[in-house]
């Protein structure tokens, strides 16, 4: 009998997709809340955990490194990049109402 003790992967399947849901209604939830300034920097960070979590559980990158990991990773790569283009137009826009 070995110390290490394997999981139901359908159990798996279902703690990824109820953290989903969850961070879902997160993203929901800041979205009414009038975060102000914070408010795009909360929902990327949302966003990117979302994503991390269906790159590791459900595109099956648990395990040794592989040419998966190298096609993730430039997913990741250029999802973070469109972010940050997306962040600088948040903190260049002029005409903005005030916040708060």
């Amino acid at each position: 009998m070995s110390g290490s003790r394997r999981h139901d992967p359908a159990l798996v399947f279902i703690i990824g997709w109820l953290a989903m849901l969850l961070l879902t209604g997160l993203s929901i939830g800041s979205a009414f809340l009038g975060l102000g300034l914070c408010a795009p920097v909360i929902q990327f960070g949302i966003a990117a955990t979302q994503a991390a979590i269906l790159f590791v559980l459900f595109m099956r990158l648990k395990g040794p490194p592989s040419l998966k990991w190298v096609f993730a990773g430039s997913g990741f790569f250029w999802l973070l990049f469109l972010f940050g283009l997306s962040m600088t137009d948040y903190a260049t826009r002029r005409g903005w109402p005030a916040a708060g």
